[in-house]
């Protein structure tokens, strides 16, 4: 079953529970972005800011691999039409491509947000912990947590302070961190 939001087709797969979720960004059903692709994708668009030409080499040092991983995902992101690449020459962003990294790079940016400003979180763990969120969230719930924050953002800051300073007790404080630590339904 494909779900359509803005325009944007998103198929709707099962979780290891067997219950649906929409969590992978996918253009006419086929254009399934990873984890992985969506990082690349953030990658170089802030590469592009930052400079004018972007080598895979230069991706790869970025994100941490050797280069034929590099190479490899580049080539993926252009056969779904999110780059441009030609071998030994620089890496664009298409324009879908680019209005997919910004996408990705608002729901960061609204994540860690939330985390920092409305939770209290500290930004160093909030960081670390918007990495792992942002690629599990539908746009759907990206759409409603931005819309959330819009509301939130206009309160006025006595409001904004009270709930950020609320001490709330951890029961999972004894949890270690990791994959099985925090809250499960």
């Amino acid at each position: 079953m494909i779900a359509s939001i803005d325009g944007m087709n998103l198929p709707q797969k099962k979780s290891g529970r067997g219950k649906p979720f929409l969590n992978k960004l996918s253009l006419n059903g086929s254009k399934a972005l990873s984890t992985s692709e969506e990082d690349y994708l953030e990658t170089i668009f802030h590469m592009e800011q930052e400079q004018k030409t972007v080598l895979v080499s230069e991706i790869a040092s970025r994100v941490g691999v050797q280069r034929p991983p590099a190479t490899r995902a580049v080539q993926a992101l252009q056969r779904k039409g999110f780059v441009e690449h030609k071998a030994r020459c620089e890496v664009r962003l298409t324009s879908l491509g680019r209005s997919i990294a910004e996408a990705l790079i608002h729901r960061h940016a609204d994540l860690f947000y939330l985390l920092v400003q409305v939770f209290g979180v500290p930004p160093e763990i909030a960081e670390a912990d918007t990495c792992k969120m942002e690629h599990g969230i539908s746009p759907h719930t990206a759409q409603r947590l931005h819309e959330f924050l819009e509301h939130y953002k206009g309160l006025g800051g006595n409001i904004r302070a009270h709930l950020k300073a609320g001490k709330i007790s951890s029961a999972f404080q004894f949890l270690p961190h990791g994959k099985g630590s925090g809250w499960r339904a």
